[in-house]
């Protein structure tokens, strides 16, 4: 379990505190954080990570609080809308990549890869990944996630309602999955709904839906056509 306990965030280039006393946990199994646009969903994400510190309060999995656990011994994937990669490296190379840095020789990391690929429906390991279009490039962010064993998988506005979730989903067996969104269609399992940087809401996707549809977010303006003053 990963427990957030009276977390803050505020960046050191501001004076807003763009989380505030986030009070939650993320269970066993499949988990969904409810944001608005632009209001905080990448950076639990970055504070899972480890790529930012909390300004207050603690973050803690499996009861050891996350900064006193290496970023491999944490063992959390994240996984973005626009998955960053070497551009003009071969799909081969990107996919094997979090073999190389944890000095897999070249010949086992390339055979994992290959064996992923295949899996996944992956056939041409050769074309530099710049070539690849969005869908392309997800499928191979999810390649390169699966050839390293995950506790914890961070799904950060990756679905878009084209993908069949539940296989991506069952994909990993990270004993915790978690999908980040800003769209109610997406809640299942255990969900958690923030809103102007506070915990809103936990329990499960019934009521995240209730507590989503009395909030004022930019998404439910744009999905009903409306122009946000």
């Amino acid at each position: 379990m990963i427990v957030f306990d009276n977390v803050s965030l505020h960046y050191h280039y501001d004076e807003y505190t763009l989380l505030k006393n986030l009070t939650f946990s993320l269970n066993e199994g499949v988990n969904t954080v409810l944001c608005d646009v632009q209001s905080g969903k990448s950076s639990v994400c970055k504070l899972l990570t480890k790529e930012v510190e909390p300004s207050g309060g603690t973050i803690t999995f499996d009861g050891i609080d996350i900064s006193r656990i290496t970023n491999e011994g944490l063992g959390i994937l994240y996984l973005s809308s626009a998955p960053a990669f070497f551009e003009n490296r071969s799909v081969l190379y990107n996919i094997a990549y979090p073999l190389k840095v944890r000095k897999i020789n070249k010949h086992a990391r390339n055979g994992i890869a290959a064996k992923v690929a295949d899996n996944l429906g992956i056939t041409d390991l050769s074309v530099k990944v710049k070539k690849l279009d969005a869908s392309e490039r997800k499928r191979i962010a999810l390649a390169r996630g699966l050839t390293v064993e995950r506790k914890a998988v961070l799904f950060d506005d990756f679905f878009d309602g084209t993908e069949n979730i539940e296989e991506i989903l069952n994909m990993f067996s990270a004993k915790i999955k978690v999908i980040f969104t800003s769209d109610i269609q997406f809640a299942q399992g255990h969900c958690v709904v923030l809103d102007g940087g506070n915990t809103e809401y936990t329990g499960n996707a019934e009521g995240a839906k209730k507590s989503v549809s009395s909030l004022e977010w930019l998404y439910n303006k744009l999905t009903n056509g409306q122009n946000d003053d």
